[in-house]
């Protein structure tokens, strides 16, 4: 049993070294993560995996909308829809914000925080992007530290587009 888990450990870490092509999905350029299955609505895509002992790492970018003007509401309203809808007893607000970061042009605030999955605590990550009155944000949710390399993977190749 060790050995499957170092197995699948494995191939998730070399999981970010491999990307497929760049695609697309509305202010967002990106490389799919191999091994998670894609879905796609109108509102947004989502990457997924799963693995046998019921731990789960879900990427999704957001279609963009009109922004408000201030930042923090914006993240505010993007985390009571994205995450606290979405997410079994997840903390109504993030436990740690971090703005002042730029994305090819785009004002980028992190909040990070918390949910439950079987009596787990396990972390949630919401990137919210800002510019010219647009936002999008993404969601990183994730119930065991091992995803956390394809995160940052897909992190790194996440790009927007100018406006």
């Amino acid at each position: 049993m060790k050995l499957f888990f170092l197995i699948q450990a494995s191939l998730l870490l070399l999981s970010g070294q491999c990307f497929s092509q760049t695609d697309s999905f509305d202010v967002f350029t990106y490389r799919s993560p191999e091994f998670f299955t894609k879905s796609e609505l109108p509102s947004r895509v989502q990457f997924t995996m799963s693995n046998v002992d019921g731990n789960f790492c879900t990427i999704t970018l957001y279609k963009s909308q009109h922004t408000k003007e201030d930042a923090m509401k914006n993240v505010t309203s993007q985390w009571n829809e994205q995450v606290v809808k979405r997410l079994t007893k997840a903390n109504k607000k993030p436990g740690k914000i971090m703005t002042g970061q730029l994305l090819d042009g785009w004002a980028s605030t992190l909040a990070i925080g918390n949910f439950y999955h079987n009596k787990k605590k396990c972390v949630v990550m919401l990137n919210s992007f800002g510019k010219n009155q647009t936002s999008a944000c993404v969601t990183f949710v994730f119930t065991d530290p091992l995803f956390k390399g394809a995160i940052e993977n897909f992190s790194k190749n996440l790009h927007l587009k100018n406006q």
